[in-house]
């Protein structure tokens, strides 16, 4: 009997074809760009929205699949929604101007995130392996 070790399977682009992301981005240019990146993956656009107060509300309203979140929306932070939305299962890409991980609380140090300005490629595929059918 011959066994066969199990590849190890990368998600692909196809995994998140579908998807309903929310973005939250107070910046109008980047918004554009994460809405042009998750579009050409094939993901339906919640947002952007550009208030804290807007992420639960749109969450609550069109039940995304995942969401990409800037830290700092008009002054104000995102981790005071974070823990509702992963107490939801939600899959969050955190998204920030700085890359400094001591800006983020500890207990949401190990939420994936990217820094801005993003890496078109290494955006993409974070997207994939968050948003990936699971």
């Amino acid at each position: 009997m011959v066994l066969q070790e199990s590849a190890i399977v990368s998600p692909s682009p196809d995994d998140i074809r579908g998807r309903r992301i929310l973005i939250a981005e107070d910046e109008a240019m980047i918004a554009l760009d994460l809405e042009s990146v998750l579009q050409d993956l094939g993901c339906e656009i919640i947002g952007p929205v550009a208030n804290v107060e807007d992420i639960a509300q749109q969450c609550e309203a069109h039940h995304p699949d995942g969401a990409l979140l800037d830290i700092n929306l008009r002054g104000k932070q995102v981790f005071s929604v974070l823990p509702q939305l992963i107490e939801q299962g939600l899959p969050v890409i955190i998204t920030s101007g700085y890359d400094d991980v001591t800006l983020i609380p500890q207990v949401f140090r190990g939420l994936p995130r990217i820094s801005k300005p993003f890496n078109q490629t290494a955006l993409r595929d974070l997207c994939v392996t968050v948003f990936g059918k699971r």
